[in-house]
């Protein structure tokens, strides 16, 4: 197994980091469901505050949860901006590796070198897509249990 077998590999991941270091439109996948049911929610109780009186604190609830997402959305940007310069910097170390490989792409290696340069290219960009979806569902929890409550008292009142 030569180092030449591994340039796709790389070349793979570096664009997986640089792909995960832009995609900014996770922060928009992540929130914009919870986000539109919301304010959906919010929309239905203020209908309802126009031909009810006793929805006003269901209105004044579903405008403090817009203003929790705010604050959960803010919390989350600033979670991804660290992703970003972590896959950003593993996409320049990648590609310097990959550099490294095109002049010595007939070095026979090692099956250590090669798993680990396998691990290097997938690893990374995964576990951070991953650590970011786990974070936005471990702060949102309350908040989405919030928005279900919300849910069942404006279309399911006793």
């Amino acid at each position: 197994m030569t180092l030449g077998d591994f340039s796709s590999l790389v070349q793979l991941g570096v664009g997986l980091h640089a792909g995960t270091a832009l995609l900014q439109s996770i922060t928009e996948l992540t929130e914009s469901p919870l986000s539109r049911r919301l304010s959906r929610l919010h929309k239905i109780a203020g209908v309802k505050l126009g031909s009810n009186a006793n929805t006003q604190d269901l209105y004044d609830q579903a405008s403090d949860l817009i203003g929790d997402l705010e604050i959960k959305k803010v919390q989350f940007f600033n979670e991804y901006k660290e992703v970003v310069a972590v896959n950003g910097a593993c996409a320049v170390t990648l590609a310097l590796l990959l550099a490294l490989i095109a002049f010595l792409f007939s070095q026979e290696t090692h099956f250590i070198i090669g798993f680990l340069i396998t691990l290097a290219s997938l690893g990374p960009a995964s576990a951070s897509l991953l650590f970011l979806w786990f974070r936005w569902k471990s702060n949102t929890e309350v908040l989405r249990q919030s928005v279900e409550a919300l849910h069942n008292q404006l279309l399911h009142p006793n």
